[in-house]
């Protein structure tokens, strides 16, 4: 039986991705139609995919962006709140949630509401959602399905266990300036940074990779997907083992495999089976598996994210000073050690006592206040 899919952020990595892996999936007998898709601003590449995918609804969130009204029998439709009507009319069975940054919260929650299963890329909607996307899938009966390969790994390796968790072990690459010198980090480039050893991304999860900002907030996501705060993050260079979870006898389970975002993007989509990817994998001879401690005065951001572990309002303003503070670095406003100095100053900054919210407006309020803020900081607007 054909299903429907939705993808948030088509023209973005995690979106193209997605479009490459439902080729492959179709090509080997499955029934994947893509109903509709959602993107900035990019309209010339969202051409090819509408003359490929022929989707209902192509949804342009910008709203000034030069766009037809329709295009090969695909409506266009313009405005961010564009993107959640369509996912309200078309009740798609899979909506793939690729896009980046918070406002995609928004998304994910009309996704909830009205598909049964959400592949969640954006990592940024557990990290300031927090519970009320957990409660609202279970309230809605909606499957919400980790894309992130690291905690797509860890869902894959708790399947079947009935045991406690002793440790979540979460990976990373240690970014592109994993062995630059601490003393030359003040003249960083923008290039330099997204220059990525081994991960094809988009620009602020690279920044982020470098910074590890991104591993502070894939240790929120994992405290919220997995419901434990017993969580490490390791280098592991090669990023070919993807997490660990460490159960209460001492054993450890290790998801081991190529560093290909097609792999766990598939999973979500045709979860609980597997399916046949010719994406390569890594040779068990011959690449040895090393995993190094992270040395917290080259990564200060994953320090703070595990100080603050656990309160959501600390992580809406650990994500939004971030995001501010990587568009003024790649606007090159800033230098890249700034950014740590910006995070760390607005989260710092916060004396409410609430750990916990519950209103997706209020969620809206202080991201944007906290976002406001870390411009005030360096005397500027947006």
């Amino acid at each position: 039986m054909s299903k429907k899919v939705f993808i948030v952020g088509a023209t973005g990595s995690i979106g193209e991705q997605t479009l490459e892996v439902l080729r492959t999936l179709n090509s080997q007998g499955f029934e994947y139609k893509v109903v509709g898709i959602s993107l900035n601003s990019r309209w010339e590449k969202a051409v090819p995919i509408i003359e490929e995918f022929y989707p209902r609804f192509c949804c342009v969130a910008d709203n000034n962006a030069t766009v037809p009204q329709k295009y090969n029998n695909t409506v266009i439709r313009r405005g961010f709140e564009s993107i959640n009507s369509s996912i309200e009319e078309l009740c798609p069975d899979i909506t793939v949630v690729g896009s980046s940054g918070f406002r995609s919260l928004s998304n994910t929650m009309c996704a909830i509401k009205n598909s049964e299963r959400v592949c969640l890329a954006n990592k940024e909607s557990i990290v300031c959602g927090g519970n009320i996307i957990f409660n609202a899938a279970q309230r809605y009966s909606t499957q919400i399905i980790p894309v992130d390969s690291e905690h797509s790994a860890i869902f894959q390796l708790l399947q079947g266990e009935k045991s406690a968790i002793q440790e979540l072990i979460i990976t990373a690459s240690g970014g592109s300036l994993r062995d630059l010198p601490l003393e030359d980090f003040a003249s960083i480039t923008p290039e330099k940074v997204l220059s990525h050893p081994v991960w094809k991304m988009g620009s602020r999860i690279t920044v982020d990779s470098a910074s590890m900002v991104n591993k502070g907030l894939e240790v929120m996501e994992a405290f919220y997907l997995f419901k434990t705060s017993s969580i490490k993050v390791l280098i592991n260079r090669k990023s070919m083992v993807h997490s660990a979870v460490r159960f209460t006898d001492g054993v450890y389970k290790i998801h081991y495999g190529q560093p290909d975002m097609r792999i766990p993007i598939a999973y979500s989509i045709t979860y609980p089976q597997r399916s046949r990817l010719d994406y390569g994998g890594p040779d068990l001879y011959s690449e040895p598996i090393i995993f190094e401690n992270v040395d917290y005065r080259r990564y200060p951001s994953l320090k703070l994210a595990f100080d603050i572990l656990g309160n959501q309002l600390l992580h809406i303003a650990y994500n939004a000073s971030d995001e501010a503070a990587v568009e003024m670095f790649l606007n090159k406003r800033i230098s890249f050690p700034d950014i740590y100095k910006l995070v760390y100053a607005v989260t710092s900054s916060v004396n409410e006592s609430k750990t916990e919210l519950n209103d997706l407006e209020e969620i809206s309020f202080y991201d944007e206040l906290f976002r406001r803020k870390t411009y005030e900081i360096i005397g500027g607007d947006k």
